[in-house]
């Protein structure tokens, strides 16, 4: 009876240990603000070698760091006034990054915008940041007046 109770003891307490030593995505909500440019720049941003044309900025808060936004121009489409938008994003945290998608909204009668979609990749001392959730919000200069557009706004990424 013992070697009956004792094998299902000894599973329940392999799974519940390899759970535990499994890595996990950040179980906390970062919080940020950013302020993000749109131009043509100099140098072509991270994981992107042929484009110059971008947003890049700052965020700050609980995750700080360099930010990048490249938009998908051909999955990108427009409905009356509002531009439904595709990107990938890169974050340069100066001890690593993490990188992912995004899919959003930009409304050119009020120049609001607003995104989210998911961290999937990221360096070693960020991995367990790969799955979390990305939310953006905010406002711009007007794009009718042409480069560059600036845009602030806030957000957060949490699992």
């Amino acid at each position: 009876m013992r070697k009956m109770l004792f094998a299902p003891l000894i599973a329940c307490m392999v799974v519940l240990l390899s759970m535990v030593l499994m890595p996990t995505v950040s179980a906390k909500t970062l919080k940020f603000d950013q302020i993000i440019v749109v131009d043509e720049y100099a140098e072509a941003g991270p994981n992107h070698p042929d484009e110059y044309v971008y947003w890049k900025g700052t965020i700050t808060g609980g995750i700080t760091g360099t930010v990048y936004f490249w938009e998908n121009w051909e999955k990108n489409y427009i409905v009356g006034k509002v531009e439904h938008f595709f990107e990938e994003f890169y974050i340069d945290l100066g001890d690593g990054w993490v990188s992912g998608y995004d899919k959003g909204v930009w409304n050119f009668a009020t120049f609001k915008y607003r995104a989210h979609g998911f961290v999937t990749a990221a360096s070693e001392n960020y991995a367990g940041m790969i799955g979390n959730f990305l939310f953006e919000e905010g406002t711009t200069t007007d794009p009718n007046l042409g480069f560059p557009i600036t845009g602030t706004g806030r957000g957060f990424m949490g699992p």
